[in-house]
């Protein structure tokens, strides 16, 4: 008997990409509204696909931060209130200071160079206003630094923290067809903070960075 390779069938793998890109594009439009429960067996009938399939797509979708799963409930497009918003922020502010402060000592020539390509690669989502492809961007911008700083458990905590936070952005901008123009600024003044290594400077950049990306009411 020939070995097998392992390798999925291409056609499934395309079928369950569609299904993601599909319901992704629904949830970013507002068309699946935050906290609205997504019934596998209803989804499928309506995409024309099994349930298998839809429950790929609903893991994927989970990873991106998009939906949230609740073992025995079922699936959600994810809802934070103002206050769940703000929390995280506030906690991500403060966290995230510190990692860039850390990841400044550690910041290279070829670490810059990285840095400008995953810029580049969101200023191209930013100027075609491809909400949630900038968010992906953006959040891949944020990964990197956090992975400079070589704390382990601070990149997890802020990853944990800040996933849900940008698939709220993503669909938040795009249910509201805002313009992203000054998305790519913010992230050159984080750039800069970084080759400079000033603490200030770095908290400084995050505020004007976090006041633009969340402009919501805040606790003194």
């Amino acid at each position: 008997m020939a070995a097998t390779s392992g390798l999925q069938p291409v056609k499934s793998e395309s079928l369950s990409a569609r299904v993601v890109a599909a319901l992704r594009r629904a949830i970013i439009s507002g068309r699946l509204a935050p906290g609205q429960a997504l019934r596998e067996l209803h989804l499928a009938r309506e995409l024309g696909v099994s349930q298998a399939t839809i429950r790929e797509a609903l893991g994927q979708l989970e990873r991106f931060g998009l939906v949230v799963r609740t073992p025995n409930i079922g699936t959600q497009v994810t809802r934070l209130s103002q206050e769940e918003v703000l929390e995280r922020v506030e906690l991500r502010l403060l966290l995230e200071e510190r990692a860039l402060a850390q990841a400044a000592a550690r910041m290279d020539a070829l670490a810059f160079d990285t840095l400008g390509t995953l810029l580049g690669t969101l200023t191209k989502a930013t100027r075609r206003n491809e909400y949630f492809e900038q968010a992906q961007a953006d959040l891949a911008f944020h990964r990197f630094i956090w992975e400079r700083s070589g704390n382990r458990t601070l990149y997890s905590m802020l990853d944990q923290l800040s996933v849900p936070l940008f698939a709220f952005v993503s669909i938040e901008r795009g249910t509201q067809r805002r313009n992203l123009a000054d998305v790519v600024e913010s992230h050159e003044g984080i750039v800069e903070a970084l080759r400079s290594g000033e603490r200030g400077a770095i908290r400084r950049a995050l505020r004007q960075h976090f006041e633009y990306g969340f402009p919501i009411s805040r606790r003194d």
